[in-house]
């Protein structure tokens, strides 16, 4: 069956498919640039959109949600946009009065379309962050639907996705050929794909050149914030790495990005982190500041409230009322942030070793060797 074309015998418009190609190099760019991102993000490197609680590019790029099939989300739409400009570039190079492929475009288009409502229910219910980026891709998603719409009137749009089906069912060797080729090709990115998610993030800035490797006992100093992905990431990280190193002591210091408590803050980046960061002072009140410590980092996208996880560290809930709104508590995170403004810390998480501030991980070849096991 031949493509369908317009029911007055005339040429279809190109003008939609210029549209459609538009909106689809917007998103393979927008798709492009979050693909950037989510490795920067799991290196420890904020984003210019990480703008608030609310919006905050990187909490969704840090997300589990992140990444599927072995592939970030945002790879996936550079494939999905790519298709879409490789149809709508046919299209318009196609000539005649044929509309083929423009049944299969909106179909690539509704596709996109119903992923960014999945992505939108994710952000808003399990994440609780939303990418602005991302945003600007949904919308590049529905700008090429209603684009691919347009330019299937011509032949109706039952009519042309029919038809296009079709022509693929008249030439099943070469659709399957192509539909394995594809399948092949992501199949081979998503295990060559580096798995840098998988790994420990790598510092945003370089040690000083000063840095020297420590012997002996040694103390760590430890600046986070448990509204801070990347703190997050961090923090169970080092826990790993160090478990079983007595010789290696880590102190937590609160460097909340939140200004109700942290001068050096001119916006909210993190609102409520000067909340959790008293929290986490008042469990160490009671002995269960590990507890604590692991529970608050955990909760990042649960958001379950602060005194649920108290009972779960096992606190004294009353005692635990009372050292939030004590005075002595406000005093201890303030010298935990005037320490954080002595040492210059620029970002969280940092380590301080010795004399060496760094930023994104514990650098453990800064560290003595490991005891040997006796």
């Amino acid at each position: 069956m031949p493509p369908p074309i317009a029911e007055d015998g005339a040429a279809p418009a190109a003008g939609p498919l210029w549209a459609a190609l538009a909106s689809a190099v917007a998103g393979v760019a927008l798709a492009g640039t979050l693909a950037r991102l989510h490795r920067q993000a799991h290196a420890g490197v904020a984003s210019f959109c990480a703008i608030n609680a609310t919006f905050n590019c990187d909490r969704v790029a840090t997300s589990r949600f992140s990444v599927l099939l072995g592939l970030p989300v945002a790879v996936w739409g550079v494939l999905g946009f790519g298709l879409a400009v490789a149809l709508a570039a046919w299209g318009l190079l196609v000539r005649g009065r044929s509309t083929w492929p423009r049944g299969l475009l909106l179909l690539v288009a509704a596709a996109a379309v119903a992923a960014s409502l999945a992505l939108a229910l994710v952000s808003e219910l399990l994440i609780g962050s939303w990418c602005l980026l991302c945003m600007a891709s949904w919308a590049a998603a529905l700008g090429l639907l209603g684009s691919a719409l347009w330019a299937c009137r011509p032949a109706g749009i039952p009519g042309a996705i029919r038809h296009d089906l079709a022509a693929l069912r008249a030439n099943p060797l070469a659709a399957a050929a192509a539909a394995l080729l594809a399948v092949a090709g992501v199949a081979a990115g998503a295990v060559a794909y580096p798995r840098y998610w998988d790994r420990p993030a790598a510092p945003s800035a370089p040690a000083p050149a000063k840095a020297r490797t420590v012997t002996g006992p040694v103390t760590v100093y430890e600046y986070s914030d448990y509204e801070c992905p990347f703190c997050a990431r961090a923090h169970f990280e080092t826990k790993e790495a160090l478990a079983g190193r007595p010789d290696v002591k880590v102190v937590r210091r609160h460097f909340p990005l939140d200004p109700t408590c942290n001068p050096a803050m001119k916006r909210a980046l993190h609102p409520g982190a000067c909340d959790l960061a008293r929290a986490g002072i008042c469990a160490q009140a009671q002995g269960r500041f590990a507890e604590m410590d692991d529970l608050l980092f955990a909760n990042q996208e649960a958001k379950r409230p602060v005194e649920d996880l108290a009972r779960e560290a096992g606190l004294d809930l009353a005692r635990f009322r009372e050292c939030l709104k004590s005075p002595a508590t406000s005093e201890q995170l303030g010298n935990d942030i005037a320490a954080a403004l002595r040492n210059h810390i620029p970002a969280t998480p940092s380590f301080v070793v010795g004399d060496t501030v760094t930023v994104g991980r514990l650098p453990l070849e800064l560290l003595p060797p490991a005891p040997a096991a006796k």
